[in-house]
């Protein structure tokens, strides 16, 4: 009986983990005949969301990130950068290095 529930709390402690990391990332996906999407939400201080979008690959993404008090920015530390997709989906992390949440707003254009 211990056994059983020893694996049965591991088992939810690893499907909750999991439901967490995709309950973080948000799909961005563009309208037909658009080659760019905006987003806008709020970010938790100190925090990390992920954005995925398809693409092909030699595809070029360009983002661009802005915030009221300069706080988020993205992976790269800078508030814009562009690279040469790979096939399928691609990550744009952004993050808030301040202590409260933040505004932002997220463009992303692909070529």
């Amino acid at each position: 009986m211990k056994r059983l529930f020893t694996v049965t709390f591991v088992a939810m402690l690893l499907l909750t983990l999991y439901v967490d990391e995709a309950a973080a990332q948000t799909r961005i996906r563009f309208a037909r005949g658009r080659t760019s999407a905006t987003v806008s939400s709020t970010i938790a201080s100190n925090a990390q969301r992920k954005y995925v979008l398809g693409a092909r690959a030699g595809q070029t993404i360009s983002a661009n990130i802005s915030s009221r008090n300069g706080c988020v920015v993205l992976g790269n530390g800078q508030t814009s950068q562009a690279y040469t997709t790979d096939q399928g989906d691609n990550i744009i992390d952004i993050f808030n290095n301040c202590r409260g949440a933040t505004s932002f707003t997220l463009t992303v254009s692909i070529y």
